[in-house]
């Protein structure tokens, strides 16, 4: 049975303690990390959302009688980032839970660790 170089010298009651408190620190960054990409897969979804919605924006024709000035531009653009965010959040396009399903087994302490 090999010791942990930093539990040498404890008493065992100490050892345990220590023990227990790494598992749960080890338990809160997996759940951490665990949410971290989730959020980061919804963001994606996002993201993708806003360049589809781009994409569908580009086939307008621009014909006004008065041209749109660089603010306008800008406004348009956040208007659109904000469209995307409330499209994904509330529309079930299964594109973040994909990633999210895809990229879970690379966390750390997954049964697909690729990090060891």
């Amino acid at each position: 049975m090999e010791i942990n170089p930093l539990m040498k010298g404890m008493h065992v009651l100490d050892a345990t303690r220590f023990a227990a408190e790494n598992d749960d620190l080890v338990h809160r960054s997996m759940s951490h990390d665990a949410d971290r990409l989730r959020e980061v897969s919804v963001e994606f979804e996002s993201l993708f959302v806003k360049i589809m919605l781009d994409s569908m924006r580009a086939t307008l024709t621009d014909d006004t009688l008065i041209p749109k000035n660089s603010g306008e531009k800008l406004f348009e653009d956040m208007l659109y980032d904000d469209y995307a965010r409330k499209i994904s959040s509330r529309a079930d396009l299964g594109i973040a839970e994909m990633i999210y399903d895809q990229l879970e087994g690379a966390l750390p302490g997954s049964a697909l660790d690729i990090s060891s």
